[in-house]
């Protein structure tokens, strides 16, 4: 009688463990065509302590590899959250369904049209100038990794969620935060041209077929109220391609690790910093945002934020994915996956400097 109670006890512990888990793995697991196992990243954030530790119950099973997917995804999670990151703050950070997207840039719009029916009674016709063609073509991003089975055996599975699962996530948001902020590191760089054929920041950006000459959003100064404010004067004079003042607000300064505390005090002083005889400082106001990954200590940016989530676009076609690929009996094999582009349809939300 007692050992007839204790196996109906032991019964109602598993089924109380493995439902539950059976639920959660559904929810977090899509199979593919071929039958592989897949979890999504959709967003970053994590699930409870309590919630993670119901997935190593059943590791003992013979499709443990496949056990660990959620186990491996939620670490990888934690990983990414570890890692700061500004590009969801500066990229319009889009989804995407297609092989490519394309945007068009600002152009220009004449203005002479709106007076046409005072003067003469009839409608004007607004001249819409086109603007160069931006293309997003989508790269794939798949790296592997294998779990050794003695691992499991020696009951070593926590560690390597807890270790590499969250290296890992590291690794990925470290990769995309790089190829993020590699717009302003190649911005002077004419081997990375924009849709106008320019780097982001250059002196002959060209206007488009139907109007002849250059426009410059780039300087050569140093960090300095005095330099904040040309580029300031600059930004809010940029004319679109049909010379209709655009009315830039810049309110952004970027900078590197090293330009952070001149920045702040241009930014912060009600006081011209520079200045012994307590004039005022008419640059203060500025957010200053600080970039790690920056790779030049002198190069600047002044941002009109509002224009610059506008036309700095990241597209993710593939939000990251890890899949089983394949098990035997010494180890399991992983990927993780992700398909994105990124880049900018027009460049008139931005003033570098190029310090030499």
């Amino acid at each position: 009688m007692i050992k007839k109670m204790m196996h109906m006890v032991l019964f109602w512990v598993v089924f109380q463990v493995l439902v539950p888990l059976d639920r959660l793995l559904a929810g977090l697991m899509a199979e593919t065509t071929d039958g592989r196992r897949v979890v999504t990243a959709k967003r970053r954030g994590t699930q409870s302590l309590a919630a993670r530790r119901t997935y190593f119950a059943p590791m003992r099973s013979s499709n443990w590899g496949e056990l660990l997917l959620p186990v491996l995804y939620n670490f990888f999670e934690v990983g990414r959250a570890l890692r700061p990151t500004l590009r969801e703050q500066m990229y319009m950070v889009m989804g995407s369904d297609r092989s490519k997207e394309e945007n068009m840039g600002l152009g220009g719009i004449g203005t002479d049209a709106w007076d046409d029916y005072e003067m003469s009674g009839r409608k004007g016709m607004l001249d819409f100038d086109k603007g160069y063609l931006a293309t997003y073509v989508h790269k794939e991003y798949p790296v592997t990794f294998e779990i050794e089975r003695k691992l499991r055996d020696d009951d070593q599975y926590g560690v390597v969620a807890g270790t590499r699962a969250r290296k890992m996530g590291i690794s990925a948001e470290q990769k995309m935060e790089r190829d993020a902020v590699s717009v302003f590191n190649n911005a002077f760089d004419t081997n990375f041209a924009g849709p106008d054929g320019k780097p982001l920041v250059s002196t002959t950006h060209p206007k488009n077929g139907n109007k002849t000459g250059n426009l410059s959003n780039k300087g050569t100064d140093a960090l300095s109220v005095e330099n904040v404010e040309a580029a300031r004067i600059a930004m809010e004079t940029t004319p679109d391609d049909a010379g209709n003042i655009l009315g830039m607000v810049p309110d952004t300064i970027l900078v590197p690790p090293g330009l952070r505390n001149t920045a702040l005090q241009i930014s912060g002083s009600e006081l011209n910093p520079t200045d012994a005889n307590n004039a005022i400082n008419p640059e203060a106001g500025y957010r200053v945002v600080v970039w790690p990954y920056l790779t030049d200590s002198n190069n600047w940016f002044l941002i009109d934020s509002v224009w610059m989530r506008e036309s700095l676009k990241w597209y993710d076609r593939v939000p990251l994915q890890i899949t089983l690929l394949s098990q035997s009996s010494t180890e399991v094999a992983y990927e993780a996956y992700m398909r994105y582009s990124f880049g900018w349809d027009d460049w008139r939300w931005v003033y570098g400097n190029e310090v030499a």
